[in-house]
């Protein structure tokens, strides 16, 4: 089969068209072919060296896929069927013609999304639901995502709006009408927010680290939550009586199926800025860490 893999860590240049055998099924896994693979910052992250595993190089890349299920497991989906799912972190290997995924990873394609829409969805869309869970997000509450245009922005507003939570989100001035049509309360400049602690939040979502992270913590009520994904909590800056925590991605095919039905309900919508081919893998890595990416990008194969 044609999988994109790296032998070393290094810059885009490192990653290689090749072919490779097929993969093997395990216990609870099925074995799917891969239509479109979803690209997300983790992954030249990982092929950077930041995120690693213990196994032998070469590597396989990306964790997203959309796809037909080739080989089954009792009670799981049908052979034909078109599935999404997500590969469990570190082990990446979505980037291919064929993946095994656990069957608990899994479930029905949305049907209004093509396969790259629905590549697009899975690692994003479960770490938006995640974060927003583990920070108790419920209607009434006031919630800050920052980034709001980018892969788990634009759907953590959505899924704040649905839970019924007033939604702030900052990103770039050419992305503020694309905020406010995802259904946003204030969609504010990232460059000039103007965001005060004189009108505090409930919870914070950081999605960009650093700096950003570092001025969440002012932004938040006595009893708030700030929530970080892309790097560990900055204790320096830490401010007494704030929850905190930082929330890492896992598989998860039940909430898949539940965010696809929402696609499919209209309820929520997936941006795709481009779906390029397999063979450009490296092309979208760079375009991914410019970091102007509106929603997400895609591989088809």
């Amino acid at each position: 089969m044609r999988a994109v893999v790296f032998s070393r860590y290094g810059d885009e240049s490192v990653l290689e068209l090749t072919r490779r055998p097929s993969p093997e099924p395990a216990d609870g896994e099925i074995l799917i072919e891969v239509r479109a693979a979803g690209v997300n910052p983790v992954d030249w992250k990982h092929r950077e060296g930041a995120v690693r595993s213990d196994r032998p190089f070469p590597l396989g890349m990306g964790w997203d896929v959309a796809g037909v299920v080739r080989t089954t497991v009792p009670g799981g989906p049908a052979i034909g069927e078109a599935v999404y799912g997500m590969l469990p972190l570190p082990y990446g290997g979505a980037y291919q013609e064929l993946a095994v995924l656990p069957i608990s990873a899994v479930a029905p394609k949305p049907v209004r999304l093509s396969y790259a829409e629905a590549a697009a969805v899975p690692l994003a869309a479960l770490t938006a639901w995640q974060a927003l869970e583990a920070a108790g997000t419920k209607a009434g509450l006031r919630v800050l995502v920052h980034a709001g245009a980018g892969g788990v922005g634009h759907f953590a507003v959505q899924f704040a709006r649905h839970l019924g939570a007033h939604v702030t989100a900052t990103a770039s001035a050419r992305n503020l009408d694309f905020l406010r049509r995802l259904g946003v309360d204030e969609a504010v400049d990232r460059m000039h927010t103007g965001l005060s602690a004189a009108d505090p939040f409930d919870v914070v979502l950081d999605t960009v680290g650093g700096p950003v992270q570092q001025a969440s913590w002012r932004l938040l009520r006595p009893g708030g939550t700030l929530i970080t994904l892309p790097e560990p909590l900055d204790e320096a800056h830490r401010l007494p009586g704030i929850n905190a925590r930082r929330v890492i991605v896992t598989p998860d095919g039940e909430t898949l199926h539940r965010i696809g039905t929402l696609i499919d309900s209209g309820v929520v919508h997936v941006e795709v800025q481009a779906v390029l081919p397999l063979e450009e893998a490296a092309e979208a890595h760079r375009i991914s860490a410019e970091g102007r990416v509106r929603g997400k990008l895609a591989l088809s194969l």
